[in-house]
């Protein structure tokens, strides 16, 4: 083994150097083919696409989305009017059945399509996880209007934002809906 001083190292004078291509210091790579990475979403909206294409349906719920058909009641507490009083929120129980209602009728018109359904159960796996880590730990110190502040900025506009373009579409009162929904079947709750 040799050892090499620094004058010695693969050095090379470019300063009087007039190429007739590219002016490269050391390795040139060519022919490189980048691939986007695709988000989920992404994924599944193109899916989607093809299956409305080809006219692709199915009757069952993808196991994804099965999961959050099963109530899972923890705390006592059974749905969501009644999560709602427990809370001290009975104000917004007109609002909140209006909303978890827009998101039961989105579910059921795109039941049909897998790729709608693991969309939505994506969301559904979001909301839930976004609710317990960034909402539950603020509910005994945090008024009702400041939760319903976190809810917006915390869940449903990084979903909207994430959500983009395509056939199937989101808004405010389908992704506050799906919160709601989801209280309905006791995974998130406003109380402690």
């Amino acid at each position: 083994m040799s050892s090499l001083s620094p004058s010695s190292t693969n050095t090379v004078d470019q300063r009087r150097a007039t190429p007739a291509g590219d002016a490269v210091g050391r390795d040139k790579i060519t022919n490189v083919h980048v691939i986007p990475r695709r988000t989920q979403i992404e994924g599944w909206i193109e899916r989607l696409a093809e299956e409305l294409r080809d006219n692709v349906e199915v009757r069952d719920f993808v196991e994804s989305l099965q999961y959050y058909l099963q109530p899972s009641p923890s705390d006592g507490v059974v749905g969501l009017e009644a999560k709602l009083d427990h809370a001290g929120r009975s104000s917004q129980k007109g609002s909140a059945l209006r909303k978890k209602e827009a998101f039961a009728k989105l579910l059921e018109a795109w039941r049909s399509y897998p790729a709608a359904q693991e969309i939505i159960a994506y969301f559904l796996t979001k909301i839930e996880a976004s609710f317990e880590a960034e909402i539950l730990p603020h509910l005994r110190c945090t008024t009702p209007d400041d939760i319903d502040i976190l809810v917006t900025s915390k869940l449903v506009e990084p979903i909207l934002a994430e959500m983009g373009c395509g056939p199937f579409m989101l808004n405010y009162v389908h992704v506050s809906g799906m919160v709601y929904w989801l209280a309905e079947q006791c995974y998130v709750r406003w109380h402690q």
